[in-house]
C-alpha cells in the first residue's frame, strides 16, 4: 500500500490541488477530491491536469500528519489553491 501526499496542478491556468491518497497503484489516475478540484477537472478536461507525488509515507497516520502539515491556512487562503479546508483528519491507532 502506498500512502501519497501529491499536488495536482492545472495546466491552463496553474491553479493546484494539494491532498493525500491511499492506493495499491501509486500510477492510478487519481486527481483529488472535493468540490473546487472535481469542479475544475469537469471544466477543463482531465488531460489539462497533472499529478506530482509529493511524498510517499509509510502509514496512514503518517500521511494524515504530512498533510496537516502542508494544507495549512496559507494554502486554504491562497487564490491559486482548490483546497478549502486544512489537511489532516488524522487516524489514531
Amino acid at each position: 500500500m502506498y500512502y501519497l501526499i501529491y499536488k495536482t496542478t492545472n495546466k491552463i491556468n496553474g491553479k493546484y490541488y494539494i491532498g493525500k491518497h491511499k492506493t495499491d497503484n501509486i500510477d492510478d489516475l487519481y486527481l483529488g477530491y472535493g468540490t473546487a478540484i472535481k469542479n475544475a477537472i469537469k471544466k477543463y478536461g482531465r488531460k489539462n491536469f497533472e499529478r506530482e507525488i509529493l511524498f510517499i509515507l509509510d502509514n496512514e497516520k503518517e500521511m494524515s500528519l504530512k498533510e496537516q502539515e502542508i494544507v495549512n491556512d496559507d494554502i486554504v487562503n491562497d487564490p491559486r489553491s482548490y483546497n478549502s479546508k486544512l489537511g489532516g483528519d488524522v487516524v489514531v491507532s
